[in-house]
Parts: structure tokens; sequence; C-alpha cells
């Protein structure tokens, strides 16, 4: 089967106080050449699923909508697996239970395995239909134009200082930034960030100054943010590749 990347879970935005409204048609005319993936039964076979690839079923939703979720969940000492189960519960709690929602705990429940291209742009299109914002528009539209054919693992970002992190981690952190900040540009950009760097696909040296910026905007008390931004800017402007820059201080 051919597949686009190898994701180990999901990772979507759940916003607790500063909601997202929903829209009826999400893919807007700025995406031009996407058409959509939903309902999935008409556009993805099930021979396009991986081998084990676990359906979500009517009692598992069932279960989710019934687990109680403690108050600031998101920061507690939990295991995974509960980490796992709230967030999903939240989701269905806050969106309801809608295709998009089903697709992206069905995707988050199946780590591991090579994402069909198809199945890989629906879940970014779920994602932006649940939270439609710039930041989302640009990964699905990214998604879409990934070629549709099998291409090897990329390797890790390259850039010193960048530790590596899991796709729940990513998700985590999302959900704890809006919760500080807002549903804000810069939250999502730090997110999209840590999802790329979950996913290893490459980091390029704008990306990673952008995701500097915007941790400065959210942590502009953060001294040693503050250094890595301005060394960073130094090095681009002198034109010095990212991953020469010398780390030692990270």
């Amino acid at each position: 089967m051919k597949s686009i990347l190898s994701l180990p879970a999901c990772i979507f935005c759940l916003s607790f106080i500063f909601g997202c409204a929903e829209t009826d048609n999400p893919v807007t005319q700025e995406t031009e050449t996407y058409e959509s993936l939903f309902p999935l039964a008409e556009n993805i076979s099930p021979s396009d699923y991986p081998d084990g690839w676990v359906k979500l079923t009517d009692e598992d939703v069932a279960e989710l909508m019934n687990v109680e979720i403690p108050p600031n969940w998101f920061k507690m000492d939990i295991d995974p697996e509960a980490r796992a189960k709230y967030t999903h519960a939240q989701l269905l709690k806050q969106f309801g239970d809608i295709p998009q929602v089903r697709y992206i705990i069905e995707f988050g429940r199946n780590p591991g395995f090579g994402i069909p291209h198809k199945m890989f742009v629906a879940y970014f299109e779920a994602h932006y239909h649940l939270f439609p914002n710039e930041n989302n528009r640009q990964a699905l539209e990214e998604a879409w134009n990934i070629p549709n054919q099998s291409i090897p693992e990329p390797p890790p970002p390259r850039i010193v200082g960048i530790e590596p992190i899991t796709v729940e981690r990513a998700e985590e952190i999302r959900i704890e930034l809006i919760e500080k900040h807002g549903d804000i540009p810069q939250v999502h950009t730090v997110a999209n960030f840590f999802i790329k760097v979950a996913q290893k696909r490459p980091i390029t040296d704008n990306e990673f100054l952008t995701y500097l910026e915007a941790q400065h905007h959210l942590n502009p008390q953060s001294e040693y943010i503050r250094q890595r931004l301005e060394k960073y800017k130094r090095a681009k402007t002198d034109g010095i590749p990212f991953h020469l820059v010398d780390g030692e201080d990270e």
C-alpha cells in the first residue's frame, strides 16, 4: 500500500474557553485545488486503510461521551492513555458526534501506520472543519499538495536545540497554550511546528525563525527565548544555515 507518512498519532486543537465556530463549507475557495474527502465512505475505499486499522464504533463514542472530564485535566500528571481519553471525550462533547470528530479520534487511535495520502489529507480537512483558521487552512493546503506517491521517511529536523516530541505531547501543548493565551495565531504556529517535529518532517530555517518569533510573542519575559531569537536572526542576516549555528547555549 502506498503511504505518505507514518504518523504516531493525530493532533488537533481543542479550545475550552475560546471556542471556534464550525462552518458548513470549511474548505474555502482559497484552497483552489482541494476537493472534499467527506463523506469518507464515498472517497476512501476499504483497501486504502492500512492493515490493522481499527474503526471507531458507536459503543466507543458512547463510552467517551459518558467520560467525566476533571477540571484542568491537561495540567495534571496523568498517564498518556488517560490524556488521550480526556482529549477525545472533550472533542466529542465540544463538537458532537460528527464524521470529522470521529475521524480525528479514529486517526489518533491508530498510531504507527503508513498513512495513505487521502487519509492524511482527510485528517487535516477534519481539523480545519473544526477550527477554520488561517494556520489550519495552510496546513490543509500543504497536505493536499504533497504528491500522492510513496516517499521515504524524512530525516528528523536538523536544527540544534529541538528535542524529540510525540504528536500526543504536541496536542497537549496546543491545548495548554490556548487555555493560557487564547486562540491566537502564535499558538497555532508553535503547535504546528511541534507537529512537524513529531512527524519528523524537515524544518526550514524560515519555519524555525517563525516558531521562535511566536514563542517570543507568547513568552516576552523569557530571556532565553529572546536570546535564541536574536542569535538566529543574526545567522539569517549573515547567511549562516541554522544547522551550523553553535548550539552550546541551547
